[in-house]
């Protein structure tokens, strides 16, 4: 089945018309960190949501009143809100007051908590953030409209910065990904002399490479079969690959370690220091003979790495989430079919049963 070339949206530094041979080598020796791809609510402008505010006429009172509007006007959607900043205490948003009746504040108040009909010198609608903060750089932006309560998270600020790997994990993650430009050189080359980088950037190729970083080795490598089979992508292959390690996989090929034996041949002689192999795959059964951890079995590609040249569609998006894998790498956006980064970011779906992080940039 024929598949639509899909331009990349970011070029290679490097001419499409330099080889792919030293495009790997650029991949593979940069120092230029990666970077995450995050849930919009980490990036996108502060949303505002319309609140009732009043302003106490008695500041001694102000304890007194906050509790009784816990109780009775409790804050259900704001929490990350406090309630009272100086003199001003936050009564309920506009949303709220619209769903239970039509009348003003005050009214409401005197019909509903009738013992701070009197508490308020007069009230005003303002606009406060409706989404608690995440970061330190959003709790400060927050905080000059109104005080916010927040959670220091150490490891999401530097998730979200432009130095989370250190210099030997980046170098470890631009080598497997370099691998996987190495796989594509591999099958190319069989089908032209002097393969270029256009041949991958303009076109719709991909590759796969899964690491189990445990024990830093690659457990299963694929490469497009599209043009063959419809669901034959990288990724999928790559699953199907791991589930091979494991006693199972769908499709019949006559290599049962993950990976063809020919090109793990190939890939040793370009990076001599690259291990092979998966942990030994216990059923459960096994595991309760010998009293070992469930964790000391691989299941599917849980805590794995994947490493692709092209973001992936969203079939293989969601196989890698059914398969548990930890991190996704890539280094094209798929502008047509992404579902990472270009289209959608599946993976910051709130609603799965299980979340990966995706790093990208290599270039």
């Amino acid at each position: 089945m024929s598949e639509v070339s899909e331009p990349p949206t970011k070029k290679a530094k490097m001419a499409d018309t330099t080889s792919l041979e030293n495009f790997i080598e650029n991949i593979k020796n940069s120092k230029k960190n990666l970077n995450a791809i995050l849930s919009d609510e980490f990036t996108k402008p502060t949303q505002f949501t319309k609140v009732y505010i009043g302003t106490v006429n008695n500041i001694q009172d102000l304890s007194k009143i906050i509790t009784t509007l816990n109780e009775k006007m409790p804050l259900k959607e704001l929490q990350h809100l406090k309630r009272a900043r100086k003199n001003e205490v936050i009564l309920c948003s506009v949303r709220y007051l619209d769903m239970q009746t039509q009348k003003p504040i005050q009214e409401y108040i005197e019909e509903n908590v009738y013992e701070l009909k009197d508490a308020f010198k007069y009230f005003k609608v303002a606009g406060l953030p409706a989404i608690p903060p995440k970061l330190k750089r959003q709790q400060q932006e927050f905080s000059r409209v109104w005080s916010c309560n927040f959670h220091p998270n150490a490891y999401l600020e530097k998730l979200c910065g432009d130095q989370f790997f250190s210099i030997n994990e980046l170098m470890e993650h631009r080598c497997y990904m370099a691998i996987a430009f190495e796989v594509a050189n591999y099958y190319l080359s069989k089908l032209k002399d002097n393969v270029i980088v256009s041949d991958v950037s303009e076109s719709s190729v991909n590759a796969t490479v899964v690491v189990d970083p445990t024990i830093k080795s690659i457990v299963a490598i694929s490469y497009d079969n599209r043009e063959n089979h419809p669901t034959q992508h990288s990724a999928m292959l790559a699953i199907d690959n791991v589930a091979k390690t494991q006693n199972g996989g769908a499709w019949n090929t006559d290599d049962k370690s993950g990976i063809d034996n020919d090109l793990q041949v190939h890939i040793k002689k370009k990076f001599g220091n690259v291990k092979f192999g998966a942990r030994n795959y216990l059923t459960k059964e096994a595991l309760d003979e010998q009293k070992m951890n469930s964790s000391e079995s691989p299941y599917l590609c849980t805590g794995y790495y994947i490493y692709m040249i092209r973001e992936p569609c969203v079939m293989c998006s969601m196989g890698l989430v059914h398969a548990r894998a930890n991190r996704v790498f890539f280094c094209f956006n798929n502008n047509l079919k992404g579902a990472l980064s270009s289209r959608t970011k599946l993976h910051c779906v709130p609603s799965l049963n299980h979340h990966f992080e995706v790093f990208t940039d290599f270039l």
